[in-house]
C-alpha cells in the first residue's frame, strides 16, 4: 500500500488526519518546490505552508500550521508531531479521546525551564525581561508532541495577528493560553524520550 493510501485508510477507519507539515524554499519554484509539489499532487500527504523554510521561523511556522489544519479539517483535536518522532497511532487516538468532554485543552508533556538572558547563550531569549526576576519559563509542553482541542485552534486562527512570538517554539504557543479558562493536561504519556511504559511516543 502507498504512504497515500495508506494514510487514506488511516483517515477513513479511524478518524485521525495525518499530514508532513513542510514549508516552502528560500528559492521559490526551484526544484526542490517541485519536487514537493510532484509528490503531493500523487500522495496528498502534505501541508504546504506559503512560507520560507528557515530555524528562525519555527514558532509563525507552528501558528501556521494550526491556522491551516483548523480551515481545513473540522477536528476534536489538533497535534503537532516533531518529524524525528515515532507514534502510537492507537494509543494517541485512545488518549485524546478521554478528553472530549474538555471544551479547551492544551496537552502534552508539561515542563518549564530557566531563561537565559545572556546573548550568547545557545538558548537566548530576547524578551527574558519579561518572566521576572526568577527567570523561569511558564509551564508549556514539551516539543516532540502536545494537542489542542478544537476550540483552541479557532482561537488561534482567529487571533493570529496579535500572538507574541517568542525564541522558542513551545514557548510560544504555551504562551498564547496564559489567562485563558484552558485546562492544562499534564500528560506523562506524551514524554517522548524514550519508550517507557505506558508511553504512546519515542524520540527517534
Amino acid at each position: 500500500m502507498s504512504q497515500g493510501a495508506a494514510l487514506k485508510k488511516l483517515e477513513e477507519e479511524k478518524g485521525i488526519v495525518v499530514r508532513f507539515v513542510i514549508e516552502r524554499s528560500a528559492n521559490h519554484g526551484d526544484s526542490l518546490d517541485r519536487e514537493i509539489d510532484n509528490e503531493h499532487s500523487q500522495t496528498n500527504d502534505f501541508i504546504i505552508l506559503n512560507h520560507v523554510e528557515a530555524p528562525e521561523e519555527c514558532s509563525k511556522k507552528i501558528k501556521i500550521f494550526f491556522v491551516n489544519a483548523v480551515e481545513s479539517w473540522d477536528a476534536e483535536f489538533y497535534v503537532k508531531v516533531n518529524n524525528d518522532v515515532y507514534v502510537k497511532i492507537d494509543a494517541l487516538g485512545a488518549t485524546l479521546s478521554t478528553h472530549l468532554d474538555k471544551p479547551r485543552v492544551y496537552m502534552g508533556c508539561m515542563n518549564s525551564g530557566e531563561v537565559f538572558s545572556e546573548p550568547t547563550h545557545k538558548w537566548y531569549e530576547p524578551d527574558w525581561w519579561k518572566f521576572g526576576d526568577a527567570k523561569s519559563y511558564f509551564r508549556h509542553a514539551s516539543h516532540e508532541i502536545y494537542a489542542i482541542s478544537r476550540a483552541l485552534g479557532q482561537f488561534i486562527s482567529i487571533n493570529r495577528s496579535i500572538f507574541w512570538i517568542y525564541a522558542h517554539v513551545y514557548v510560544s504557543a504555551g504562551s498564547w493560553f496564559i489567562g485563558l479558562d484552558v485546562k492544562l493536561v499534564d500528560e506523562r504519556k506524551f514524554c517522548c524520550s524514550s519508550w517507557s511504559t505506558g508511553s504512546i511516543c519515542a524520540a527517534g
